[in-house]
């Protein structure tokens, strides 16, 4: 091993560690205002998927009622 390769890695970890712990905490922020924001449901949806699902659910009420007709 050459060790100026280990000291110059061991001078810079505490700047790369910082950083890891920056982007984990923003994340973990993120995954929670989610989480809190669509009722406590692990899958986290965009703006526009509930409008989609609703589409998706009259479609196929429809589709249901034209079969049973």
């Amino acid at each position: 091993m050459n060790k100026k390769r280990i000291i110059t890695r061991i001078i810079v970890s505490p700047i790369i560690l910082a950083l890891l712990i920056c982007s984990y905490v923003i994340g973990c922020a993120k995954h929670f205002v989610k989480y809190i924001r669509y009722g406590g449901e692990w899958i986290t949806y965009t703006k526009d998927d509930p409008k989609r699902m609703d589409d998706i659910f009259k479609l196929l009420k429809e589709q249901n009622n034209e079969q049973t007709n």
